[in-house]
Protein backbone atom coordinates (compact mmCIF):
# COMPACT_ATOMS: atom_id res chain seq x y z
CA UNK A 1 0.00 0.00 0.00
CA UNK A 2 2.84 2.39 0.84
CA UNK A 3 4.57 1.71 -2.50
CA UNK A 4 1.31 2.27 -4.40
CA UNK A 5 0.77 5.50 -2.47
CA UNK A 6 4.26 6.71 -3.43
CA UNK A 7 3.66 5.83 -7.09
CA UNK A 8 0.44 7.83 -7.01
CA UNK A 9 2.33 10.74 -5.43
CA UNK A 10 4.89 10.47 -8.22
CA UNK A 11 2.09 10.87 -10.77
CA UNK A 12 0.96 14.09 -9.01
CA UNK A 13 -2.81 13.67 -9.53
CA UNK A 14 -3.56 16.96 -7.75
CA UNK A 15 -1.96 18.70 -10.74
CA UNK A 16 -4.63 17.27 -13.04
CA UNK A 17 -6.56 20.44 -12.30
CA UNK A 18 -4.29 22.12 -14.88
CA UNK A 19 -5.71 19.85 -17.57
CA UNK A 20 -9.19 21.28 -17.02
CA UNK A 21 -8.07 23.79 -19.66
CA UNK A 22 -8.98 21.07 -22.16
CA UNK A 23 -12.64 21.74 -21.30
CA UNK A 24 -12.47 25.52 -21.84
CA UNK A 25 -13.27 25.44 -25.58
CA UNK A 26 -16.14 23.03 -24.84
CA UNK A 27 -17.64 25.31 -22.20
CA UNK A 28 -17.06 28.65 -23.91
CA UNK A 29 -18.34 27.44 -27.28
CA UNK A 30 -21.53 26.42 -25.42
CA UNK A 31 -21.18 22.76 -26.34
CA UNK A 32 -21.19 21.45 -22.78
CA UNK A 33 -24.61 19.88 -23.32
CA UNK A 34 -23.44 18.21 -26.55
CA UNK A 35 -22.88 14.59 -25.52
CA UNK A 36 -20.43 13.75 -28.32
CA UNK A 37 -18.35 16.87 -27.72
CA UNK A 38 -18.35 16.27 -23.96
CA UNK A 39 -17.17 12.68 -24.48
CA UNK A 40 -14.36 13.78 -26.83
CA UNK A 41 -13.20 16.48 -24.42
CA UNK A 42 -13.29 14.02 -21.51
CA UNK A 43 -11.16 11.47 -23.36
CA UNK A 44 -8.71 14.25 -24.27
CA UNK A 45 -8.62 15.32 -20.62
CA UNK A 46 -7.84 11.79 -19.42
CA UNK A 47 -5.15 11.39 -22.09
CA UNK A 48 -3.45 14.66 -21.12
CA UNK A 49 -3.61 13.69 -17.44
CA UNK A 50 -1.70 10.49 -18.25
CA UNK A 51 0.81 12.33 -20.44
CA UNK A 52 1.29 15.00 -17.77
CA UNK A 53 1.96 12.31 -15.15
CA UNK A 54 4.53 10.72 -17.47
CA UNK A 55 6.20 14.12 -17.85
CA UNK A 56 6.31 14.59 -14.06
CA UNK A 57 7.87 11.15 -13.59
CA UNK A 58 10.60 11.81 -16.18
CA UNK A 59 11.24 15.24 -14.70
CA UNK A 60 11.63 13.77 -11.21
CA UNK A 61 14.06 11.15 -12.49
CA UNK A 62 16.19 13.77 -14.25
CA UNK A 63 16.01 16.11 -11.23
CA UNK A 64 16.72 13.52 -8.54
CA UNK A 65 19.96 15.14 -7.34
CA UNK A 66 18.68 18.72 -7.56
CA UNK A 67 15.40 17.83 -5.84
CA UNK A 68 17.34 16.29 -2.95
CA UNK A 69 18.85 19.75 -2.31
CA UNK A 70 15.45 21.50 -2.49
CA UNK A 71 13.66 22.16 0.85
CA UNK A 72 10.31 20.96 -0.52
CA UNK A 73 11.10 18.75 -3.53
CA UNK A 74 13.41 16.54 -1.47
CA UNK A 75 10.29 14.76 -0.21
CA UNK A 76 9.26 13.66 -3.71
CA UNK A 77 9.21 9.84 -4.10
CA UNK A 78 12.27 9.51 -6.36
CA UNK A 79 14.35 12.21 -4.65
CA UNK A 80 13.69 10.59 -1.26
CA UNK A 81 14.38 7.07 -2.57
CA UNK A 82 10.84 5.82 -1.90
CA UNK A 83 10.46 4.91 -5.59
CA UNK A 84 13.39 3.62 -7.66
CA UNK A 85 14.48 5.17 -10.95
CA UNK A 86 13.78 1.86 -12.71
CA UNK A 87 10.20 1.85 -11.47
CA UNK A 88 9.91 5.46 -12.57
CA UNK A 89 11.05 4.70 -16.12
CA UNK A 90 8.62 1.78 -16.41
CA UNK A 91 5.76 3.90 -15.08
CA UNK A 92 6.56 6.78 -17.47
CA UNK A 93 6.60 4.48 -20.50
CA UNK A 94 3.30 2.89 -19.44
CA UNK A 95 1.65 6.29 -18.97
CA UNK A 96 2.91 7.55 -22.32
CA UNK A 97 1.68 4.40 -24.05
CA UNK A 98 -1.83 4.53 -22.55
CA UNK A 99 -2.13 8.28 -23.12
CA UNK A 100 -1.24 8.12 -26.80
CA UNK A 101 -3.34 4.97 -27.25
CA UNK A 102 -6.40 6.90 -26.06
CA UNK A 103 -5.61 9.70 -28.51
CA UNK A 104 -5.07 7.17 -31.31
CA UNK A 105 -8.53 5.69 -30.75
CA UNK A 106 -10.03 9.19 -30.97
CA UNK A 107 -8.93 9.18 -34.61
CA UNK A 108 -8.12 12.90 -34.54
CA UNK A 109 -4.78 13.80 -36.11
CA UNK A 110 -4.83 17.38 -34.83
CA UNK A 111 -5.15 16.45 -31.16
CA UNK A 112 -2.40 13.88 -31.69
CA UNK A 113 -0.20 16.69 -33.02
CA UNK A 114 -0.81 18.88 -29.95
CA UNK A 115 -0.22 15.91 -27.65
CA UNK A 116 3.07 15.22 -29.43
CA UNK A 117 4.08 18.89 -29.22
CA UNK A 118 3.19 18.94 -25.53
CA UNK A 119 5.20 15.78 -24.84
CA UNK A 120 8.22 16.83 -26.92
CA UNK A 121 8.36 20.28 -25.36
CA UNK A 122 8.17 18.88 -21.84
CA UNK A 123 10.88 16.31 -22.49
CA UNK A 124 13.09 19.09 -23.85
CA UNK A 125 12.18 21.13 -20.77
CA UNK A 126 13.11 18.28 -18.41
CA UNK A 127 16.51 17.68 -19.98
CA UNK A 128 17.61 21.17 -21.05
CA UNK A 129 15.21 24.09 -21.37
CA UNK A 130 14.33 24.38 -17.68
CA UNK A 131 17.93 25.42 -17.03
CA UNK A 132 17.56 28.52 -19.23
CA UNK A 133 16.16 31.63 -17.50
CA UNK A 134 12.95 33.02 -19.07
CA UNK A 135 12.85 30.10 -21.52
CA UNK A 136 11.84 27.85 -18.61
CA UNK A 137 8.75 29.93 -17.83
CA UNK A 138 7.74 30.25 -21.48
CA UNK A 139 7.94 26.46 -21.84
CA UNK A 140 5.55 26.09 -18.91
CA UNK A 141 3.16 28.60 -20.49
CA UNK A 142 3.33 26.83 -23.86
CA UNK A 143 2.27 23.60 -22.14
CA UNK A 144 -0.93 25.30 -20.98
CA UNK A 145 -1.58 26.69 -24.45
CA UNK A 146 -1.18 23.25 -26.05
CA UNK A 147 -3.77 21.89 -23.61
CA UNK A 148 -6.38 24.45 -24.56
CA UNK A 149 -5.80 24.01 -28.30
CA UNK A 150 -6.02 20.25 -27.87
CA UNK A 151 -9.40 20.77 -26.20
CA UNK A 152 -10.50 22.91 -29.14
CA UNK A 153 -9.55 20.44 -31.87
CA UNK A 154 -11.02 17.56 -29.83
CA UNK A 155 -14.49 19.05 -30.31
CA UNK A 156 -13.89 20.75 -33.66
CA UNK A 157 -13.93 24.30 -32.28
CA UNK A 158 -11.43 27.11 -32.71
CA UNK A 159 -9.71 29.07 -29.94
CA UNK A 160 -10.01 32.85 -30.08
CA UNK A 161 -7.01 35.17 -30.03
CA UNK A 162 -8.13 36.68 -26.73
CA UNK A 163 -8.42 33.29 -25.07
CA UNK A 164 -4.93 32.40 -26.32
CA UNK A 165 -3.49 35.65 -24.92
CA UNK A 166 -5.35 35.30 -21.62
CA UNK A 167 -4.09 31.75 -21.05
CA UNK A 168 -0.54 32.67 -22.08
CA UNK A 169 -0.36 35.72 -19.79
CA UNK A 170 -1.92 33.87 -16.85
CA UNK A 171 0.48 30.96 -17.28
CA UNK A 172 3.51 33.28 -17.37
CA UNK A 173 2.17 35.10 -14.30
CA UNK A 174 2.04 31.83 -12.35
CA UNK A 175 5.36 30.53 -13.74
CA UNK A 176 7.32 33.65 -12.82
CA UNK A 177 5.51 33.69 -9.47
CA UNK A 178 6.76 30.18 -8.80
CA UNK A 179 10.33 31.11 -9.70
CA UNK A 180 10.10 34.10 -7.39
CA UNK A 181 8.89 31.93 -4.54
CA UNK A 182 11.72 29.47 -5.08
CA UNK A 183 14.31 32.23 -5.15
CA UNK A 184 12.99 33.71 -1.92
CA UNK A 185 13.36 30.32 -0.22
CA UNK A 186 16.58 28.91 -1.67
CA UNK A 187 18.28 32.01 -3.09
CA UNK A 188 20.17 31.76 -6.37
CA UNK A 189 21.50 28.28 -5.56
CA UNK A 190 21.99 26.20 -8.70
CA UNK A 191 21.84 23.08 -6.51
CA UNK A 192 18.07 23.50 -6.24
CA UNK A 193 17.37 24.98 -9.71
CA UNK A 194 20.02 26.04 -12.21
CA UNK A 195 17.92 28.73 -13.90
CA UNK A 196 17.59 30.70 -10.64
CA UNK A 197 21.16 31.97 -11.07
CA UNK A 198 20.00 33.91 -14.12
CA UNK A 199 17.20 35.71 -12.31
CA UNK A 200 17.11 38.49 -9.75
CA UNK A 201 14.35 39.30 -7.23
CA UNK A 202 13.75 42.65 -8.93
CA UNK A 203 13.28 41.07 -12.36
CA UNK A 204 10.96 38.37 -11.06
CA UNK A 205 8.88 40.88 -9.12
CA UNK A 206 8.50 42.93 -12.30
CA UNK A 207 7.58 39.92 -14.44
CA UNK A 208 4.96 38.76 -11.92
CA UNK A 209 3.22 42.15 -11.92
CA UNK A 210 3.53 42.65 -15.68
CA UNK A 211 1.89 39.36 -16.55
CA UNK A 212 -0.69 39.66 -13.76
CA UNK A 213 -1.77 42.96 -15.27
CA UNK A 214 -1.76 41.59 -18.82
CA UNK A 215 -3.82 38.59 -17.75
CA UNK A 216 -6.53 40.86 -16.34
CA UNK A 217 -6.49 43.17 -19.38
CA UNK A 218 -6.65 40.31 -21.88
CA UNK A 219 -9.44 38.64 -19.93
CA UNK A 220 -11.42 41.89 -19.79
CA UNK A 221 -11.04 42.33 -23.56
CA UNK A 222 -12.02 38.70 -24.03
CA UNK A 223 -15.28 39.23 -22.10
CA UNK A 224 -16.10 42.22 -24.30
CA UNK A 225 -16.29 39.84 -27.28
CA UNK A 226 -18.39 37.45 -25.22
CA UNK A 227 -21.98 37.67 -24.06
CA UNK A 228 -22.70 40.89 -22.19
CA UNK A 229 -23.03 39.29 -18.77
CA UNK A 230 -19.48 37.90 -18.80
CA UNK A 231 -18.05 41.40 -18.38
CA UNK A 232 -19.40 41.35 -14.81
CA UNK A 233 -16.98 38.57 -13.87
CA UNK A 234 -14.01 40.93 -14.38
CA UNK A 235 -14.09 42.37 -10.82
CA UNK A 236 -14.07 38.82 -9.45
CA UNK A 237 -11.08 37.98 -11.65
CA UNK A 238 -9.27 41.07 -10.35
CA UNK A 239 -9.98 39.90 -6.79
CA UNK A 240 -8.65 36.41 -7.59
CA UNK A 241 -5.45 37.83 -9.10
CA UNK A 242 -4.89 40.15 -6.10
CA UNK A 243 -5.52 37.30 -3.65
CA UNK A 244 -3.11 35.09 -5.58
CA UNK A 245 -0.48 37.85 -5.57
CA UNK A 246 -0.87 38.18 -1.82
CA UNK A 247 -0.15 34.46 -1.46
CA UNK A 248 2.84 34.58 -3.83
CA UNK A 249 4.46 37.40 -1.88
CA UNK A 250 4.15 35.73 1.50
CA UNK A 251 7.54 35.07 3.08
CA UNK A 252 7.07 31.30 3.29
CA UNK A 253 5.59 30.86 -0.19
CA UNK A 254 7.28 28.69 -2.82
CA UNK A 255 4.89 30.07 -5.41
CA UNK A 256 3.46 26.70 -6.49
CA UNK A 257 0.03 27.49 -8.03
CA UNK A 258 -1.70 24.29 -6.91
CA UNK A 259 -0.44 24.59 -3.33
CA UNK A 260 -1.44 28.26 -3.20
CA UNK A 261 -4.97 27.63 -4.48
CA UNK A 262 -5.73 24.69 -2.20
CA UNK A 263 -4.15 26.33 0.86
CA UNK A 264 -6.31 29.46 0.62
CA UNK A 265 -9.99 28.66 1.18
CA UNK A 266 -11.20 32.14 0.20
CA UNK A 267 -9.22 32.00 -3.05
CA UNK A 268 -10.59 28.53 -3.77
CA UNK A 269 -14.15 29.70 -3.11
CA UNK A 270 -13.64 32.75 -5.36
CA UNK A 271 -12.43 30.52 -8.21
CA UNK A 272 -15.41 28.19 -7.71
CA UNK A 273 -17.83 31.14 -7.76
CA UNK A 274 -16.16 32.42 -10.93
CA UNK A 275 -16.65 29.04 -12.58
CA UNK A 276 -20.31 28.88 -11.59
CA UNK A 277 -21.04 32.45 -12.71
CA UNK A 278 -19.28 31.90 -16.03
CA UNK A 279 -21.31 28.77 -16.68
CA UNK A 280 -24.58 30.50 -15.79
CA UNK A 281 -23.84 33.59 -17.86
CA UNK A 282 -22.77 31.61 -20.93
CA UNK A 283 -25.62 29.12 -20.91
CA UNK A 284 -28.29 31.54 -19.75
CA UNK A 285 -27.65 34.39 -22.16
CA UNK A 286 -25.88 32.58 -25.03
CA UNK A 287 -24.00 33.94 -28.00
CA UNK A 288 -20.31 33.27 -27.49
CA UNK A 289 -17.63 31.81 -29.75
CA UNK A 290 -14.55 30.43 -27.97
Amino acid sequence: MTKLHNILRLMRPKHYIKNLLVFFPLIYSQNFTNTDALLSATVAFVAFCLLASAVYVVNDIVDQKKDSAHPVNKFRPIASGQVSRKTGYILALLLYAIGFLLIFFMGNGQIALFALLYTTLNLAYSFKLKHLPVMDCFCIAAGFVFRIYAGGVAIGEGVSEWLFLTVMATSLFMAFGKRRGEMMQVGESTAARKSLSGYSPTLLNGMVFVFAGLAVVFYALWTMTSVGAMIYTVPLVVFIVCKYLLAVFRENSFGDPISIIFADKLLLIAIAVFGILSFVFLYWTGGYNA
